[in-house]
C-alpha cells in the first residue's frame, strides 16, 4: 500500500520513517521510484536522524532531487527544528543538564558549524531569554565574555546557562572549551551572575561542566 492511501486509511501516525519522507517527496525519478530516492536521502544524511544537517547542495546534488522538492523538503525540516524548541520553554525551569540538552538539541545540535547559546534566567530560575550569541567554523566559535555579561545586564539576569554544540557531535570539552568556562565562570563572579552550567550538546549525548564536576 502506498504511503497516500496508508495515511488516508489508517492515519499518518502509521507510517514508518521512510514513508513518511516518502510522501513529502511525493514521485520519483527516471529510474528510480520515489522509496529509491528516499534511500538516497537517508544514506545522504547518514541516517534518518540526522536530516536536519541536511544541505540545499546535497540535496540538490542526489539525481532526481531537483531544486523544488529540495526547498520544500528543507524547509519541513526547518518547521520540525522550530517546532521543538519553539514551546512554552519560558514558562518551565530547566533545572536540569537533560531538560537543557533535550530543549536546545534541536535548534544546535545538527548544525555543521558551532552555535554559542546563552539562557538568561530570572531570579526564579524560568527563561527570560535565549539567545544564539556567536556562531563559528566547523571546528570553534570565537566566544566574548564581556559581550555575555553585557547581554545579561541588559536583560537583568540573576544567572546564566551556556550551551554549545561541537559539529563533529563529540561532546568531551576541548581545552579551548575548558579555558573559556573557566574565563567566563572569573567574569560572571565579578559581576554577580552565577554561571550555573555550560552544557556542550550532541545529537545523542551532552556534557555538563557542573555535572562533572568541572565547574
Amino acid at each position: 500500500m502506498l504511503p497516500r492511501e496508508k495515511t488516508l486509511k489508517y492515519g499518518i501516525n502509521y507510517l514508518t520513517n521512510e514513508e513518511l519522507l516518502a510522501l513529502v517527496i511525493k514521485t520519483g525519478s527516471k529510474g528510480s521510484n520515489v522509496f529509491k530516492l528516499v534511500e538516497e536521502i537517508i544514506e545522504k544524511a547518514n541516517g534518518f536522524k540526522n536530516l536536519l544537517t541536511l544541505t540545499y547542495e546535497e540535496l540538490t546534488s542526489i539525481k532526481g532531487i531537483g531544486k523544488a522538492k529540495s526547498l520544500e523538503l528543507l524547509a519541513i525540516l526547518e518547521i520540525a527544528r522550530r517546532l521543538s524548541s519553539m514551546d512554552t520553554i519560558s514558562e518551565r525551569q530547566l533545572d536540569t543538564p537533560d531538560k537543557i540538552a533535550d530543549w536546545l538539541r534541536f535548534e544546535i545540535a545538527f548544525s555543521s558549524q558551532e552555535e554559542f547559546v546563552v539562557i538568561f534566567l530570572a531570579n526564579s530560575g524560568k527563561i527570560i531569554k535565549h539567545e544564539i550569541l556567536f556562531k563559528g567554523s566547523k571546528n570553534c566559535s570565537v566566544v566574548s565574555p564581556d559581550e555575555i555579561l553585557r547581554k545579561a545586564i541588559l536583560y537583568k539576569a540573576a544567572a546564566i546557562v551556556v550551551c554549545h554544540n561541537h559539529p563533529s557531535d563529540r561532546v568531551e570539552p576541548s581545552q579551548a572549551d575548558l579555558q573559556l568556562t573557566s574565563n567566563l565562570k572569573r567574569a560572571c563572579s565579578v559581576m554577580s551572575i552565577p554561571l550555573l552550567d555550560h552544557i556542550i550538546v550532541g545529537k545523542d549525548s551532552y556534557y555538563s561542566f557542573r555535572a562533572n564536576g568541572v565547574l
